[in-house]
């Protein structure tokens, strides 16, 4: 039970993930269709922007999709958004 606890990837932890890269000059549309590219389909909230992405909270991405998104994240440049298999077929 405390090894799960131990790899448990929180939306604090995604949030400050996010904040590096938007330091490192990546726009928040990226990141915003990164996190669209790992919601589920049926994810809702969030909010359109002037730039046509649909800004959701990283809560919706769901804990078996966290690992793979701070892959992609760390992969992120600007408008360059990286889609794993399993972002695809989410």
């Amino acid at each position: 039970m405390s090894e799960a606890l131990e790899s448990v990837i929180t939306s604090a932890a995604l949030r400050a993930a996010i904040r590096t890269k938007i330091g490192e000059g990546v726009s928040r549309r990226a990141i915003s269709l990164l996190i669209n590219a790992y919601a589920p389909p049926s994810a809702r909230g969030g909010r359109d922007d002037d730039t046509g992405a649909r800004r959701l909270p990283v809560e919706v991405i769901t804990h078996e999709q966290r690992a793979p998104f701070l892959v992609a994240l760390g992969q992120l440049q600007d408008e360059n958004v990286p889609l794993s298999s399993a972002a695809a077929s989410a």
